[in-house]
């Protein structure tokens, strides 16, 4: 029991004393004698937090010590974890208890916007306080630099005396003027292909190159537009050139590069393998077997340079081609440019640049850093008063030389994310008097400030660049401002934000942003400057609230329950959609990781010729757009099978539906099927057409048949057998107004319709062959062959004319104007969404192509039948899912009017070329062979009426590109199934 209750004593004694520290007395009365208390101290500050603006004034705080037990010995007072860009003074402080002492804090002009808490400590001894600071650093609304235009801009010209730049933008079809005081875009001037633009000599003229085969004019003052063709230059040997870019001389001359189309450079897109010199005075051309990637000329128009092997340099005065003298490095140019008046020329090479004066004397070189050594040299030019040169280079940026004492003074960037598709066009476009360089990228206008701090070039030997994530959420609701996490790793010290212009605060160490808050939906600009001075920016990639732009398909059926695409922005994971108010399902949605998303909703059924709005909701707000589609009239499906080709008869308001042994005819007054012929001879036909009379009805066999119809009696049909090698014949054909049917097949043959006489017809006409509807020209084209060749023929005497081929157009449909002064040539391949087409005169120059809004992208592959509207404002072009309606006079996308079911596709390569759609006499009715049978859609307006929709424009990010956005080339390789580029 002693045992017991020592232990029990021993555990009372613990308890006291556990219970004893933590009472300031035990056992009742004063602190125990013979305990002191350390002396120590406390820090506190005049205020808890320090607003800073970048470049501003100092602003000061009292730091105070408070002395305990005693305490009175002197404190030294730092700080640590100043955000960069800001300092103290002093470095430390020393502050005795009851004597506060200051501190000054200032924020440099290139310091990062942020929030950043700083720790102010006081050291004494082996004592140690601190005291928490937030320093915030404020920035200024800044000019946006880049300015969003829409499409892909390449060659630029600004005209200082107006103010104005001029961009051409093949992705629209169209010239770009833009206002070099606000970067307004003061008019979008229809243009057909532009790539390359120079002002001519009488400051008023511009000429532009194109992707066809002509050149234009633009006269500044009233934006008329003239078209030069570009005859057949130096024999059919070359083959077909387009003439993508220009340089006009003093002379009124202009060097034109000549591009063996297919055979581009791969990384320049105007590359050639001649050069042609117009004479704006005669209109006439020459032709010079100099290859080139690029042309240059002197501010003054007397001096031009092209390159090649050897380098030329051009004389306006005195007409002629120099070869300029430098040395083995002729092998390696990859740019060169020319001073105001042609007295300094600069050559550059992969390693380095050499100037020349105009006796080819070399005044000096400068090495090339490695870091600009690859994608060198896209774009070059002096400054205006000729003191530096600017390089361009890839990623979008330029190194600048001192063109006096021929000294690489470092680079300025001008990248905007995410760029073009093809960083090669991007472009230094221009640059003014004032020191500004024009930057065509991302579908806008990037300006830099030549005057602004120049980046010193790496000794790492490449870019030093900007890092500057994004926030991990790129869309708010509108009037917000929120707190959003950065993606990793965090951005460099002193990096600056700014959301449209506005300034936004990095917290957190960098990890985390304070987002400002819009009145306005939509998309704005994020620009990121380092301390450095380097800037990038992220084009259009954060939005606020919900802002639909546009509808890929702008006519419905009133039945069927079709499906199109919403673009825009800030539609997060979920968004709602209603159409006219009714509430829709959504299909599928893109990923809310990038600003622009794209929604695929279901259309219900509506009321014929009615105008819908349409509605998207979601966590980041609401957006309409209104009256963005329409119901057309009325559509019909007639049930039918095994229609091969549908054809209008406008002489009789009767449509005639071939199938393989016999012939339908369809009342479209009544909607009902009045008649069916029997084809003879026991063998399956696949094509027909009707003579432009109305007179006869001949219907082909690839046994060798053609059968003979009067429609007026159907009854008796003749029959004729041809010379055709059986299964050869017949995949097209065509009749004149001569009443004599040409088909194609080995050998092709001529059917006179009267006295059903058999002709062969010699020579190539291609595999498919179309008339006018007058009969007074005949087309041919060859068929998914290595080559674009297009065929006139001479509807009496069926000789042929073929100018030369294309390289990379391999056409599958062809489709001829009413009078044949107009032909369109369409690339299709089941294998790619959308087509390709090319506009003909009757010349058969190519003289423009079909460019697609980036909002109304084709989702199916091509349907043959491609037709002109009576007046031949428009083509028709069948998809599978829709038919689209091409503005001949521009290349642009009229409307898109979506099918109430699926219409029928060609097979590949086997299978016949009659057409699967055709138009009745006035073009506001469609009749099409549709899944079950036949569908019949019946349009607002006559085709040619049809008004052109507004699509919103933009330039898509990569991962939201589709095959048929982009230039010729790019859409040519997506629709050989390569890479496109």
């Amino acid at each position: 029991m002693r045992n017991l209750s020592s232990l029990t004593n021993t555990l009372l004694l613990f308890l006291f004393f556990i219970l004893c520290s933590s009472l300031t007395n035990c056992g009742g009365g004063a602190s125990s004698p013979g305990v002191p208390q350390s002396p120590t101290f406390s820090i506190s500050l005049s205020q808890s937090n320090v607003i800073l603006s970048q470049g501003g004034a100092a602003q000061e705080i009292q730091v105070s010590v408070t002395g305990q037990n005693g305490f009175g010995s002197p404190v030294s007072v730092s700080a640590s974890g100043l955000p960069s860009g800001v300092s103290m003074s002093p470095f430390s402080i020393s502050v005795t208890p009851g004597t506060p002492g200051t501190l000054s804090f200032a924020a440099s002009g290139n310091a990062g916007i942020q929030q950043t808490a700083t720790t102010i400590s006081g050291v004494s001894g082996a004592l140690t306080k601190s005291a928490p600071l937030q320093i915030n650093v404020n920035g200024a609304i800044v000019a946006d630099p880049f300015h969003f235009i829409g499409g892909e801009l390449r060659h630029g010209y600004y005209d200082e005396q107006r103010q104005l730049l001029f961009a051409a933008n093949p992705e629209l079809n169209e010239i770009d003027v833009i206002s070099g005081l606000d970067f307004s875009v003061r008019a979008r001037v229809p243009a057909p292909q532009p790539w390359g633009i120079d002002q001519m000599a009488d400051g008023n003229t511009l000429v532009i190159g194109t992707n066809a085969q002509q050149i234009v004019t633009l006269d500044e003052t009233t934006l008329a537009l003239t078209s030069h063709p570009v005859p057949l230059l130096g024999g059919p040997s070359i083959g077909g050139l387009f003439y993508p870019n220009v340089v006009a001389m003093a002379s009124g001359k202009v060097l034109i590069i000549g591009q063996v189309q297919g055979e581009d450079s791969a990384n320049i897109l105007e590359a050639g393998q001649y050069v042609v010199v117009w004479d704006s005075t005669n209109n006439g051309f020459q032709i010079f077997p100099y290859g080139t990637d690029r042309l240059v000329r002197s501010a003054d128009h007397k001096w031009a340079m092209l390159s090649g092997n050897p380098l030329y340099l051009y004389s306006s005065d005195a007409d002629t081609f120099t070869t300029v003298p430098v040395g083995t490095a002729a092998n390696f140019v990859v740019g060169y440019a020319l001073n105001s008046d042609g007295s300094k020329i600069a050559v550059f090479t992969g390693q380095q640049i050499m100037f020349m004066d105009a006796s080819f004397n070399v005044l000096g070189t400068a090495p090339v850093p490695s870091s600009m050594q690859s994608g060198l040299g896209t774009a070059a030019m002096f400054t205006p008063d000729n003191s530096e040169l600017l390089i361009q280079y890839i990623p979008l940026a330029f190194e600048v030389i001192d063109a006096v004492t021929y000294s690489d003074l470092g680079y300025l960037d001008g990248e905007v994310v995410p760029g073009d598709f093809n960083q090669n066009n991007e472009r230094l476009m221009a640059v003014d008097s004032a020191g500004r360089a024009f930057l065509g990228v991302a579908g806008g206008v990037r300006v830099v400030d030549l005057h602004g701090a120049i980046i010193p070039n790496s000794t790492q030997g490449n870019l030093a660049g900007t890092w500057c994530p994004l926030p991990t959420t790129v869309a708010i609701p509108t009037a917000t401002t929120k707190q959003l996490p950065l993606a990793a790793p965090p951005p460099y010290p002193g990096t600056s934000y700014y959301f449209g212009g506005q300034p936004a605060a990095l917290l957190a160490n960098g990890t985390q942003i304070n987002v400002p808050a819009s009145s306005v939906a939509g998309p704005v600009d994020i620009e990121c400057i380092g301390s450095d001075g380097n800037t990038l920016m992220y084009g259009r990639e954060f939005s606020y609230g919900d802002e639909p732009i546009g509808v890929s398909a702008n006519l419905l059926p009133p039945s069927g329950n079709t499906s199109v695409y919403v673009f825009g922005y800030g539609f997060s994971n979920t968004p709602a959609f209603s159409i006219g108010g009714q509430s829709v399902p959504t299909i599928a949605v893109s990923s809310p990781t990038v600003a622009l998303q794209l929604a695929q909703i279901q259309i219900p059924n509506g009321n014929s010729g009615g105008s819908v709005s349409v509605k998207v909701s979601s966590s980041n707000g609401s957006g309409t757009l209104p009256q963005a589609m329409s119901y057309i009239p009325s559509v019909s499906i007639i049930p039918a099978s095994g229609l091969l080709q549908v054809l209008y008869d406008p002489h009789r308001s009767l449509l005639y539906a071939l199938k393989a042994t016999e012939l339908d005819v369809f009342n479209p007054a009544t909607l009902q099927w009045q008649l069916s012929v029997p084809l003879p001879n026991g063998v399956n036909y696949n094509v027909m057409a009707l003579s432009p009379d109305g007179s006869r009805l001949a219907i082909a066999s690839p046994a060798g048949y053609v059968a003979v119809i009067d429609p007026s009696n159907p009854s008796p049909v003749s029959s004729v057998s041809t010379t055709s090698v059986p299964g050869f014949q017949s995949g097209s054909i065509a009749i004149s107004k001569y009443n004599r049917a040409v088909l194609t097949g080995s050998p092709n043959i001529s059917v006179d319709l009267l006295t059903l006489k058999i002709t062969s017809v010699p020579g190539n006409i291609g595999n498919l062959v179309r008339a006018s509807a007058d009969g007074t020209h005949l087309y041919g084209v060859d068929l998914n062959v290595s080559s674009g060749q297009t065929y006139s023929i001479d509807p009496l005497a069926y000789s042929v004319q073929a100018p030369p081929q294309f390289g990379y157009l391999f056409w599958s449909d062809l489709a001829v104007s009413s009078d044949g002064s107009k032909v369109a040539a369409i690339y299709g391949v089941p294998y790619a969404t959308g087509d390709i087409v090319g506009f003909y005169d009757s010349a058969l120059n190519l003289l423009d192509f079909n460019v697609y809004p980036l909002v109304s992208p084709p989702d199916d592959t091509q349907v043959l039948g491609s037709t002109f509207s009576p007046g031949g404002k428009v083509v028709i072009v069948p998809l599978g899912d829709s038919i689209e309606f091409w503005d001949t006079a521009t290349g642009t996308l009229r409307s898109r009017l979506m099918t109430p079911e699926k219409l029928s596709v060609f097979s590949y390569p086997e299978g016949p070329v009659a057409p699967q759609v055709t138009l009745d006499a006035v073009g506001q009715t469609i009749f099409a062979i549709s899944a079950s049978g036949l569908s019949i859609l019946k349009l607002p307006v006559p085709v040619d009426n049809i008004p052109a929709n507004s699509w919103a424009r933009f330039s898509a990010p990569m991962n939201n590109r589709f095959q048929f956005s982009g230039d010729i080339p790019a859409r040519l390789a997506a629709m050989r199934g390569k890479q496109s580029r």
